[in-house]
């Protein structure tokens, strides 16, 4: 109990010195505060899991732990994948870096399985639904096959139309996995739950990806390094940066990541500890009748090596394709919008974020150089900090003839993204460009 009241304390300074650090704009904490904030709460979750049960989750096993980190980045990715197509969000402010950039997404896409995992246990821990009994679901042998039918069908129109069905996407991972998740171990299976009768799995998924879903929107909307949505017809009614109908989402996400998560273990591509698997699904027999349970239709050594090996290939691709169509601005850096004289306003202490409070004149003077070239600076740094618009952005619309916030503010987003778009590459999404008028909009 002292141990985790003192681990309990520790992530609550860390996430505290986080977001002190985050609101001062102190690095690393502005731009990475999304996952310095998140690890601790991760932390956290579990140790309430051990004070509610008696014993540790997801942290009491080195291979459970592992499997659920590095399953998670290919599994988030694959709606990275889709987002290509649908382009309901994008990213902003990420580090310019090579290594660093990539690294800081697989880091943070790291959690999306532990955090559905370990929010679950915890409502299992508080007892919710466990007593709850509803009719039960006759399930024939047909359904399982019809239910994976209609996943297929919800994502290719998902993708043929996405302006109106994107949404169909959430529950396609669902439909497609659990059936094959029910026909080889029903203790598993969302779809035997109903057939029992005994809810509570799904309720406990649905309550504990809702309240993850609030805190990762939380820590997102004051990160630098952060994502925007742009989801059609819900772009001004925003909770944080979501649509506050797109909260609905993360329940559904919770179930999407159960269902993958029992079809990795039962296929032995993810690790679950033996004892844990055997409490987890409900079994009361012997140790040996529970391992050949666990084991399921377990690949091949040979074939889960080729599928691990085409998981990472792919994740790669994922990650190079947000270089091009998700990733919008990298951190805006002062060379990009003072040149050579960078250097000398950074002795001054000043960055892009600082310098888009500065006052013009206090810049000239502090820096000896004319009125006109330190308001454009200025007028350059707060464009380049407005809203993920970036240093290269704003130069861009320089170029253009949008010289400040204010004459964004004038202009017409579709015609603006057409003449960003005849400039030259990058391309930039006309709902993008509305983020970004909105913003200037605002501010005038």
């Amino acid at each position: 109990m002292r141990t985790s009241v003192l681990i309990l304390a520790g992530c609550a300074v860390l996430i505290a010195a986080a977001t002190a650090g985050m609101l001062h704009g102190v690095e690393p904490f502005a731009t990475w505060y999304y996952s310095l904030a998140w690890y601790p709460t991760l932390v956290a979750a579990e140790v309430l899991v051990r004070l509610r049960t008696g014993r540790g989750y997801l942290f009491g096993d080195a291979g459970f732990a592992a499997s659920a980190l590095a399953w998670s980045v290919p599994f988030w990715l694959f709606f990275e994948l889709m987002n290509f197509r649908i382009s309901n969000w994008y990213y902003v402010f990420l580090p310019d870096g090579a290594i660093v950039r990539p690294a800081g997404i697989v880091v943070a896409f790291a959690t999306v399985l532990p955090a559905v995992l370990v929010s679950r246990r915890l409502c299992a821990g508080f007892g919710m639904a466990r007593r709850l009994r509803w009719p039960r679901l006759p399930v024939r042998a047909w359904l399982p096959y019809l239910l994976q039918a209609a996943g297929a069908v919800f994502f290719v129109l998902a993708l043929a139309w996405p302006r109106f069905l994107f949404p169909l996407l959430w529950g396609g991972v669902t439909l497609l996995a659990d059936p094959w998740v029910y026909r080889h171990d029903r203790r598993r299976s969302l779809l035997a739950a109903l057939e029992r009768g005994r809810p509570a799995v799904i309720l406990q998924l649905l309550l504990g990806g809702l309240a993850i879903g609030l805190l990762w929107e939380a820590y997102n909307t004051q990160a630098r390094a952060k994502w925007i949505y742009t989801v059609p017809g819900l772009e001004d009614v925003k909770l944080f940066e979501m649509p506050v109908p797109g909260f609905l989402g993360f329940p559904v996400l919770a179930l999407d990541a159960w269902a993958v998560w029992n079809t990795l273990v039962l296929t032995g591509l993810a690790h679950e500890p033996l004892r844990r698997a055997r409490r987890e699904v409900g079994a009361r027999d012997t140790e040996a009748a529970t391992a050949k349970a666990r084991r399921g239709p377990r690949l091949p050594a040979p074939a889960r090596a080729l599928l691990i090996l085409i998981a990472a290939l792919l994740s790669a691709g994922v990650l190079r394709g947000m270089e091009r169509w998700t990733i919008t601005s990298t951190t805006p850096r002062l060379d990009e919008l003072a040149g050579r004289k960078a250097a000398a306003l950074e002795r001054l202490g000043y960055d892009a974020f600082s310098l888009a409070r500065a006052d013009s004149a206090a810049v000239a003077r502090a820096g000896g150089v004319p009125l006109r070239r330190a308001g454009r600076w200025v007028r350059l740094a707060r464009l380049a900090t407005l809203r993920g618009i970036g240093g290269a952005n704003a130069l861009r619309l320089e170029r253009l003839g949008v010289r400040s916030v204010a004459a964004l503010a004038r202009a017409d987003p579709d015609t603006l993204s057409s003449r960003l778009a005849a400039e030259g590459a990058p391309a930039i999404r006309p709902e993008r460009v509305r983020v970004w008028v909105r913003a200037a909009s605002g501010l005038r």
